[in-house]
């Protein structure tokens, strides 16, 4: 049941091609390598920020930061790109690789936007030092080399993913919501915006399935 339930969410967000998705214990992910990638980047990120920033007035990169971190999306762009059009080959490495450098830098242009903009402190960029990139960056690698081994188990990964899709989509769910200033009820709504746009996505992914046959 568990199976069935992370691979109705992960049909929201991939196409989910067996030849193209890492397989652990015979059986494969959810969602692809490249989209693997990207939310286990999103996740190492919000993860850093939510620990180490939730106390701090933060704002989005700097003008040379952001230049940098751009910088990042375009080794999967390529890739992408590529691989449709079929100007070369790709590979689930590189999928993976490229994914997770994708993902780890989005959440430094959205988190910011929910800063603790009541705080009394002075705004700083949320890179201002070269822990607060190369952290977040460390354990996406770490993280996608474990999920390449195959460790632990195909459900816990999946499980990690789908819940990480469900909270980041809940997060910019929670900009529909400016007017609700208690934090629960906030949340309690953004993740129920996020589950019923996934499972639109993914109940309209079926059907385009199903009428293409």
């Amino acid at each position: 049941m568990l199976h069935e339930i992370f691979h109705f969410f992960g049909r929201a967000i991939c196409h989910q091609l067996e030849e193209r998705s890492l397989t652990v214990s015979g059986e494969a992910l959810a969602v692809c390598a490249r989209d693997t990638g990207i939310y286990i980047g999103i996740f190492s990120t919000l993860l850093y920020l939510r620990f180490f920033k939730r106390e701090q007035n933060i704002t989005i990169p700097s003008i040379k930061i952001s230049f940098l971190l751009l910088l990042f999306l375009v080794p999967l762009i390529v890739d992408g790109l590529g691989s449709y059009t079929h100007l070369f080959e790709s590979n689930n490495p590189r999928r993976l690789l490229t994914g997770i450098a994708f993902g780890f830098v989005l959440p430094y242009f959205v988190y910011p936007l929910l800063s603790n903009k009541h705080l009394e402190h002075k705004s700083v960029p949320v890179i201002s030092k070269i822990q607060d990139f190369v952290v977040p960056l460390m354990v996406s690698v770490v993280l996608g080399g474990l999920f390449f081994l195959g460790q632990p188990t195909h459900l816990v990964l999946d499980g990690f993913i789908v819940v990480t899709a469900i909270g980041w989509f809940g997060l910019l769910a929670s900009f529909l919501f400016p007017f609700i200033l208690r934090v629960r009820i906030k949340l309690i709504y953004s993740l129920l915006a996020s589950l019923t746009f996934l499972s639109f996505l993914s109940l309209a992914h079926m059907w385009m399935l199903s009428y293409s046959h």
